[in-house]
């Protein structure tokens, strides 16, 4: 440890992984060794003894190979060295690339915050080896997710900046925003690619990449209990509807409330906005819908942030366009609004006298998703007219319309398919304890099923 590290991101014990196997990272470790070498610094063994790698021996996809029916005595990546790490400045030049790349970023930083403000924090990395270690195999073989990852990482930072938070919470939500996602590295790349909807199963272990991250950082890193929580937490919600525990508002860290909120507006940019060449501009009507599940003060300063930057609206559709728009939306419509009534009936059929704390977390669900989308033009019946009528006036705005329009079509799709989502978990749990909710609830997804179309990540 540095002298000059802040003791509050560091914990003072760690305990090692007992019981692994070789797993998807280690096959990461393995493409990167083809091009950086990654050799072994500790003989390998299995718990029964035998020796598996020895110091010096190189990590080939090869070498991996036979390992793959043993159990290891210690994780390979705590026994390894990269030939070329991550440093600091490579990591400080990574952020500047993407504020250089990214319109909303540099807007943010030509009138707030100045690159230079960024140099102390990125200096720390070289304290902490296996987050160097982690991002070094994130940036060569992840590097999407890499990218994403510092994208959190500064809107965590400048959210806390806004706050004022004191110096050791901003560096401790920067790190954990940085860190938050290594369990990523360890799902397999098939469920990663997948396309096509995801099962109940496949989405267990989607979620499990939160309780990965949080022993990575438990067992190797020796960062603080309350930067391991602020990573434990990053997919809770205030309203009670994220994972993996339900939490409320009181019962999230403030830290990993900052950490859910960005890491949230980056998916929603990264998986429905960047891929259409659209802005960070259109990212605040996704976030005034969903205020419930973020921490108030944090959705007023990101709004304010992306104010701020200046960043103005692009076209949607243009006036001549918006009989065939809303023809299209009309039959999207028709589609969503059926599959939240039978989703209603499913959920709130069920009485709110059962005392199944996750129950009541779907039930939640439904009623956000009934209050958020309420009196919308989304659900107006005569939405051709009203759309058209708009379009024949002149000077009213059509674009910020059709976008609010679009925008709220949009998530409330999302929205359905994640409480689908989270229903199949549910049962296939084995959580629920009542036969005969169980059996509405199964009867239920029979009926629901047939909405599900793949769905967009957030």
């Amino acid at each position: 440890m540095s002298p000059n590290q802040p003791s509050g991101l560091l914990k003072s014990d760690s305990s090692a992984w007992t019981s692994l196997q070789v797993d998807t990272y280690d096959f990461y470790l393995a493409q990167l060794c083809a091009t950086n070498p990654v050799t072994v610094t500790q003989n390998l063994y299995s718990t029964d003894g035998q020796l598996l790698l020895a110091v010096g021996d190189l990590v080939t996809h090869n070498a991996l190979l036979p390992l793959r029916s043993f159990t290891l005595v210690k994780p390979l990546s705590g026994c390894i060295h990269i030939q070329r790490l991550m440093n600091n400045a490579d990591f400080l030049q990574h952020m500047v690339n993407i504020i250089r790349d990214t319109e909303f970023f540099q807007a943010l930083e030509e009138r707030k915050y100045p690159l230079e403000s960024l140099r102390p924090v990125s200096e720390m990395l070289e304290q902490f080896p296996l987050v160097q270690q982690r991002l070094t195999v994130m940036a060569a073989q992840m590097n999407d997710l890499f990218q994403r990852t510092l994208s959190v990482g500064l809107w965590s930072i400048f959210i806390a900046q806004e706050m004022r938070l004191p110096i050791i919470e901003t560096q401790m939500v920067f790190w954990a925003a940085i860190c938050h996602d290594f369990g990523m590295m360890h799902i397999a790349p098939q469920i990663l690619a997948k396309e096509e909807e995801l099962t109940a199963e496949e989405w267990r272990s989607l979620q499990g990449h939160v309780e990965i991250s949080r022993q990575i950082l438990r067992d190797a890193a020796e960062f603080s209990e309350e930067l391991i929580n602020a990573v434990y937490e990053h997919h809770e919600r205030s309203d009670g509807t994220g994972y993996p525990h339900g939490k409320v508002e009181s019962e999230i860290s403030l830290l990993g409330q900052i950490l859910a909120l960005a890491d949230s507006i980056v998916g929603i940019y990264y998986n429905r906005f960047k891929p259409h060449g659209r802005r960070w501009r259109e990212v605040i009507p996704v976030l005034e819908l969903n205020r419930a599940a973020y921490l108030y003060r944090s959705c007023e300063i990101v709004s304010t942030m992306i104010f701020r930057s200046e960043i103005p609206l692009d076209n949607v559709v243009e006036g001549s366009e918006v009989p065939e728009f809303a023809e299209r939306m009309l039959q999207q419509n028709a589609h969503l609004q059926q599959w939240f009534t039978e989703l209603s009936s499913v959920l709130t059929g069920l009485g709110y006298t059962h005392g199944d704390r996750k129950l009541h977390s779907l039930q939640n669900v439904v009623l956000h998703i009934a209050s958020t989308f309420k009196g919308s033009l989304l659900f107006k019946e005569d939405l051709r007219e009203s759309l058209q009528s708009i379009a024949s006036q002149q000077g009213i705005g059509i674009n910020r319309v059709v976008e609010d329009a679009l925008l709220r079509q949009q998530e409330m799709n999302f929205h359905l398919h994640r409480l689908t989502h989270m229903l199949q978990m549910y049962m296939g749990s084995g959580d629920c304890k009542n036969p005969k909710i169980a059996e509405k609830l199964d009867a239920g997804l029979q009926k629901i099923g047939g909405f599900l179309s793949p769905p967009t990540s957030q």
